[in-house]
């Protein structure tokens, strides 16, 4: 009867760890895709920003360069800093 007791007792006690660790493995996902959807707001944001305010630009003075170009690249160069800059603040 001992035994019985003892093998239910670690059969629970792994059981309880088990649930645990899935508990802590979900709240990661969770963590992680928030994480991605964060960096993805801001690199998207200056990059769309750069594009909108080129067209205008373009519009409004004739310009032998384009302005839509140079500031989708300063978009995408502003929004790598975020990203680099979010992910070091993390760890």
């Amino acid at each position: 009867m001992k035994n019985r007791m003892s093998r239910f007792s670690k059969n629970v006690e792994e059981s309880a760890k088990e649930v645990k660790e899935a508990k802590k493995q979900k709240g990661r996902l969770w963590h992680y895709a928030s994480v991605i959807g964060i960096a993805g707001w801001l690199f998207a944001i200056p990059v769309v920003a750069g594009a909108y305010l080129g067209r205008y630009l373009d519009r409004k003075i004739e310009a032998s360069i384009s302005w839509t170009i140079t500031f989708i690249i300063l978009g995408i160069a502003l929004g790598a800093y975020n990203v680099w800059y979010f992910y070091f603040r993390e760890k």
